[in-house]
């Protein structure tokens, strides 16, 4: 130990927030778990639970969590290999999609909840197929719901950070 090693900064502890809502325009708090701040790599801590590997992306399972004040569903983050840099796996969405038969519930259920955290969303729907894709913005922070009625239903529900 040397004599200037008394002045080097210590690194600050990180802070992990308590509050899902408060915390989405930094990251995700999976609220039984850890929290994973956006634009981070994914292979620093291995929070993960699963990662499969496909031919031109690589998917990390989440299992199913809480995030956003209950809302409890199974999360996945898929990393393209044609977007990520290098061996870097940044955590830029995570996402829930469900093809099974209640998937109307889990729409209706899904929706209900967001609008009662972020308020009423920018709706838009296509009348002819059916679909109802529903979007929330907080600050660089994109929040989507979906439903498409094509040749099986599907609900489709991501939060991503657009920067």
């Amino acid at each position: 130990m040397t004599f200037f090693s008394n002045f080097k900064k210590k690194p600050k502890p990180e802070v992990i927030p308590t509050d899902s809502v408060k915390a989405i325009a930094d990251g995700i708090l999976f609220e039984d778990a850890f929290f994973l701040k956006w634009g981070s790599d994914i292979e620093d801590e291995k929070k993960y639970t699963k990662k499969e590997y496909r031919a031109d992306r690589l998917i990390y399972h989440w299992g199913e969590r809480s995030i956003l004040n209950g809302l409890n569903l199974y999360f996945k983050t898929i990393c393209w290999n044609h977007k990520q840099h290098g061996d870097t796996r940044s955590f830029e969405s995570i996402d829930f999609v469900s093809e099974e038969s209640e998937v109307e519930v889990i729409f209706e259920n899904t929706k209900e909840h967001l609008i009662g955290i972020f308020g009423e969303p920018k709706l838009e729907e296509d009348v002819k197929q059916g679909d109802i894709a529903l979007e929330w913005k907080v600050k660089a922070v994109k929040t989507s719901l979906n439903l498409f009625h094509k040749e099986r239903k599907k609900v489709h529900f991501e939060i991503g950070w657009w920067v």
